[in-house]
């Protein structure tokens, strides 16, 4: 979900030459029970996820050995997808934060413990199918049982929320970035799948404090004012990051072990999704009512542009400019454009050029040009039919297609709000104003002002 405060606010504002530009149109039940609230040292072992028995290999045989291990664990049908996969040079795929393949993490996955009621081979099953199509990521959320929600209500002594049965996905940013890990970096994004789902129920990114930001001041506050788990290194040049998700993402990941319905998420979806949704609400995020609180957004659901910039550079290892190309006025209505759309457009066309994929918000507006909402995709390509018409290839985690899909750019630029572009995708007669931190003030005195 696209999350529009009140106020037009961003890390980055964007204009050329500030100037202002003129408007321009427009089952088998396997759970186990978690608790809901925070615990104390009583009941912390109820709390703490339990794993399975296997045995960890501590020492890595040859990658001939790791295949036959992965392919024992699989029906035919995915031992296909598998040889498909090696066949395309994804097996051997070493992309990731530490240097470790596609083949080596898929091999922990199927060697190491598991969280109970995760199945090692579901979980091997759905990374796989993931890497072949990812367009197949979805970010909706399973319905939870009633006898689930009972157990659940039961072990927490409280009711459990009525709301949290049948929840309405908010988490359109964070699909879109697992999107772009299983298609730009396979190797990373199983990574965080054995990560997640294994023993430490967590993955860490060493990675150089100038891909949060400019600076390392920066860097540091961004660290620490998103509650960041990190180490810094003796030369306060490298960082180590720890992304997690929160303690009720197990019990969405169990849920859909045992009752995930078709176009619903996977248990990789869940626990990558509820990791960056947990990120980037500064540690508040609880998946089993899909809300957050923060500093940084009054709104229950989603991420702001804000957060969302935060949360892709420390995932790619790349620092990111949000640009907001829309100009709202403090009711949400539109007023007018930070920049051309043929600029716009241009940003996005020269991100593809560099290999990268762009995330973008676009605003849903009434006859009134007010904001009623929002959504996150990805731009994956550009094309021109044979009339000169130009098209945006994209991906959308919200669509029940497992596939990419076309959208004209004469009706996609007008309503982008904002999108992550790295600064090799500006041009010199770009004047981007870094106004993040004169935003944060603004946001906390309204914040303060609502709680009197």
């Amino acid at each position: 979900m696209l999350n529009i405060q009140r106020i037009n606010n961003s890390n980055y504002i964007f204009n050329r030459n500030n100037t202002k530009v003129n408007e321009t149109p427009s089952k088998n039940n396997a759970l186990c029970s978690v608790p809901m609230k925070s615990v104390d040292s009583a009941n912390l072992m109820a709390y703490h996820p339990s794993f399975t028995s296997n045995n960890t290999i501590e020492t890595q045989p040859s990658e001939k050995k790791q295949l036959e291990t992965v392919l024992s664990k699989l029906d035919k049908q995915t031992k296909e997808v598998v040889h498909r996969l090696d066949q395309r040079g994804i097996l051997a795929n070493t992309d990731s934060n530490d240097g470790s393949s596609v083949l080596n993490n898929l091999y922990k996955i199927a060697t190491e413990p598991r969280i109970r009621g995760l199945s090692d081979k579901q979980i091997l099953t759905e990374v796989i199918n993931a890497l072949d199509n990812p367009t197949s990521i979805t970010q909706k959320f399973g319905d939870i049982p009633n006898e689930i929600a009972n157990e659940i209500s039961q072990e927490t002594q409280s009711p459990f929320p009525e709301q949290a049965k049948n929840v309405i996905s908010s988490s359109c940013v964070v699909a879109s970035m697992e999107f772009n890990l299983a298609s730009k970096k396979p190797a990373e994004f199983v990574r965080f799948a054995q990560g997640l789902s294994g023993k430490d129920y967590s993955v860490d990114k060493n990675i150089k404090m100038s891909a949060i930001s400019n600076g390392t001041l920066s860097s540091l506050w961004h660290l620490r004012e998103f509650n960041t788990e990190y180490k810094i290194s003796n030369n306060w040049d490298d960082v180590q990051i720890k992304i997690k998700p929160d303690r009720n993402a197990i019990v969405r990941a169990r849920v859909q072990s045992s009752y995930k319905d078709p176009n619903e998420r996977s248990c990789v979806d869940v626990l990558i999704q509820s990791a960056l949704l947990n990120l980037g609400s500064q540690h508040t995020y609880d998946a089993i009512t899909d809300e957050r609180t923060g500093k940084f957004n009054s709104d229950k659901s989603g991420l702001t542009d804000f957060e969302k910039n935060f949360v892709e550079e420390v995932v790619f290892e790349q620092p990111k400019i949000s640009v907001v190309y829309q100009n709202l006025d403090e009711n949400g209505i539109l007023t007018g454009y930070n920049c051309e759309l043929s600029e716009m457009k241009q940003h996005i066309l020269k991100s593809l050029e560099l290999g990268e994929n762009v995330i973008v918000g676009y605003t849903h507006l009434d006859e009134n040009k007010q904001v009623n909402g929002g959504h996150e995709i990805t731009i994956t390509g550009y094309k021109q039919d044979n009339q000169g018409k130009g098209y945006f290839i994209c991906n959308d985690t919200d669509d029940n297609k497992d596939n990419l899909i076309q959208i004209s750019e004469e009706k996609l630029l007008p309503v982008i709000h904002h999108a992550g572009i790295s600064k090799a995708a500006l041009s010199e007669n770009d004047v981007v104003i870094e106004a993040w931190r004169e935003i944060v003030d603004e946001f906390q005195k309204m914040l303060k002002e609502e709680q009197k």
